[in-house]
């Protein structure tokens, strides 16, 4: 049998938070990319309810480097940063070193936009960050080198203004792999 790893990084939109079957993009996205291709894929899910990209950069080098198999590394991180928000040479800092981490560990870094939010209690404010720092990660792709995966036009599928019905969270496998397959 053929296989094949990727690991994927995030917050709360990473594991799937609000799902009602419990389920996540990664899981979808293993579906998609085994019926797409005729090869297992497994998509680890290395997301953390209520993370920072702070939070995140302390624990990616040891997630990352325990999967030496793993040829893909998808991040999507960011919505918690704006309830700070944390400053945007921070954040672009935090992203960088994560970014670099994940090709010092052998892996293609594949970027995700930040999906628009609509209003709730925990985000009312410095929503005008998440603008903010897609800019930085689209910058920062041209700089650097790296793909990214834009989340745009899913704000229909939003359950509480920040996470993704069941539906949503296939909508966002979809857009991974599409831009996975365009590696090939």
């Amino acid at each position: 049998m053929i296989w094949n790893e990727i690991v994927c990084l995030g917050d709360s939109l990473t594991y799937g938070a609000r799902d009602r079957f419990g389920r996540s993009y990664p899981a979808e996205l293993g579906k998609i990319l085994s019926s797409e291709t005729g090869e297992f894929y497994i998509c680890h899910n290395y997301g953390i309810n209520g993370e920072t990209s702070s939070d995140l950069l302390r624990r990616s080098w040891n997630i990352l480097k325990s999967h030496a198999g793993a040829k893909i590394c998808l991040l999507m991180i960011g919505t918690n940063d704006t309830k700070g928000p944390t400053p945007l040479h921070i954040y672009r800092d935090n992203l960088r070193q994560i970014i670099n981490s994940i090709r010092a560990n052998g892996k293609t870094p594949i970027v995700a936009t930040l999906p628009d939010l609509e209003f709730s209690p925990y985000y009312m404010f410095n929503r005008e960050y998440i603008d903010k720092y897609n800019d930085t990660i689209l910058k920062m792709s041209k700089d650097m080198g790296f793909m990214v995966c834009s989340m745009d036009g899913l704000k229909d599928y939003l359950i509480d203004g920040v996470h993704f019905t069941h539906e949503g969270y296939n909508e966002v496998a979809k857009k991974w792999a599409k831009t996975i397959m365009s590696l090939k």
